[in-house]
């Protein structure tokens, strides 16, 4: 493959929160390259911190905080129909001046899920099985995430 350090980019499309492009002429480790720090320069919501109050379940709360933080947060705007860019709105919680967390920097969510309470209302033949609880029992405390 000729020149795989002087790839060719064909830009396509360019709008505020979203670039089309070809890469052509180079190998695959330039691609790989390239989308590692698209992916890093993105600003994204991420659950970093879980304070348990109680956890009844068989799970250790270390396997329950890190099964969170993979789940992808959306930040929307208000004034938009689709998720758009959480920057103007949040800053990374060791840029904000705020001595724990702020409004500014941190969206708090709330899991709280009985398994008696939510139980009652599965059909016979499900209440034997285990309760499978997905991220739309999460309740936030910023309604645009």
């Amino acid at each position: 493959m000729p020149h795989q350090r002087f790839p060719k980019i064909e830009i396509i499309s360019i709008a505020p929160h979203e670039i089309k492009f070809i890469l052509s002429e180079t190998d695959v480790s330039m691609a790989n390259t390239i989308r590692r720090i698209m992916i890093a320069e993105v600003p994204t919501l991420a659950i970093d911190l879980a304070d348990f109050h109680e956890n009844t379940t068989v799970l250790n709360d270390e396997y329950i905080a890190h099964r969170l933080g993979l789940i992808p947060i959306r930040y929307q705007a208000p004034d938009s129909l689709r998720g758009g860019d959480c920057h103007p709105t949040f800053l990374p919680n060791r840029e904000c001046t705020c001595q724990e967390r702020c409004p500014r920097c941190s969206v708090e969510f709330d899991l709280d899920v009985d398994f008696d309470r939510e139980n009652v209302t599965r059909t016979e033949s499900e209440r034997v099985l285990p309760l499978t609880i997905t991220s739309t029992y999460l309740r936030s405390n910023n309604e645009c995430v």
